[in-house]
Parts: C-alpha cells; sequence; structure tokens
C-alpha cells in the first residue's frame, strides 16, 4: 500500500476516543501526548522507554498520544498509535472463521479505503470496541453493543421494572 493509505494518528486516535466513551466499565481514564512517532523514533527513548519534553524532533517524526486507564480486573492498560494499529491488524489480517467474522466486514472495507475518503466514513462505535479489545486483549471480552441490538441482560428477572422493587423469583 502507498502512503496514500497509511492509518494517521488522528484516525487511531478517533478510534480510542470511541471505544472509551462507550466504554463505562473503565477507570481511571488519563490521555497524554508523550510519545514520538515516525522514522526511527525510538532513537529519542530514554532507558526508561520515556522520551524527553525537549526532544529534537526530525523531518517526518511527531508527537502522539497515548491513554491509561484500568479495566474492571484492576489491571492498567494502555492505548496508542502503534497499539490500536495492531488491533486494526489482527482484525484485518487476522483468521476469522467463527461467526464473528461478520462483525469485521465494515472494519476490514474501511481499511482498504484510500485516505481521503476513510477520512470521511465513520466507524460504529462497536467497531471501535472491536479494534481496541483486539489490540488489548486479543479477542472480544465485552460484546459492544450493536445498533438495533439491544445489550443483553443475563438478569433482566431479577431487576425491576423502572428503578422499582426486583422480581420475585421462585
Amino acid at each position: 500500500m502507498g502512503s496514500n493509505h497509511l492509518i494517521s494518528d488522528d484516525e487511531t486516535r478517533k478510534i480510542a476516543e470511541g471505544f472509551l466513551a462507550d466504554s463505562v466499565w473503565l477507570g481511571d481514564v488519563t490521555w497524554a501526548e508523550n510519545i514520538v512517532i515516525g522514522p526511527n523514533a525510538a532513537h529519542h527513548a530514554g532507558f526508561d522507554g520515556q522520551f524527553p519534553k525537549d526532544a529534537q524532533l526530525t523531518e517526518g517524526q511527531k508527537w502522539s498520544w497515548t491513554v491509561h486507564f484500568t479495566d474492571p480486573a484492576g489491571i492498567e492498560k494502555s492505548l496508542s498509535h502503534e497499539i490500536v494499529l495492531a488491533g486494526l491488524t489482527r482484525i484485518v489480517y487476522g483468521d476469522h472463521d467463527s461467526p464473528d467474522g461478520w462483525s469485521h466486514m465494515g472494519i476490514r472495507q474501511w481499511f482498504t479505503e484510500p485516505a481521503g475518503e476513510r477520512k470521511r466514513l465513520t466507524l460504529s462505535a462497536a467497531d471501535h470496541s472491536r479494534i481496541c479489545q483486539k489490540a488489548l486483549y486479543d479477542k472480544i471480552v465485552y460484546e459492544p453493543r450493536t445498533e438495533g441490538f439491544p445489550k443483553s441482560d443475563w438478569f433482566e428477572d431479577q431487576r425491576g421494572t423502572s428503578g422499582g422493587e426486583p422480581k420475585s423469583t421462585p
């Protein structure tokens, strides 16, 4: 693929933002612009892996984003441009022979569009969630909400109607 197909830093950030907006189960969300991306960007990192704030960037390099958060198990996780790209790559080039493979078709089409067209197209919140979960866990851990389909509630029979008393169980 030529440079007119490259996934931009802004596109991966938009995917991460969509994932976080729809993932109320994540806590302690903190954004930062503290990673250098581009050719030979790793040369700027210190021995601790951190990039100094006064790094002199060369042509083709720029500061990028990272977001840290805690998942429901209390484990600290993070997303960045590279991590979101890894999740996208797993979906696009992965072997999806289960019925879940159909849910990846829109992401695969979006990926193959030229950059100009792709920036006009919008992935769904469920697509953002699938990409980021593939990046973080290499599988779909929490089923994203899909438009037109209500979220499954395995405890519906135990919940009250409109905040009332719980239904009685035998």
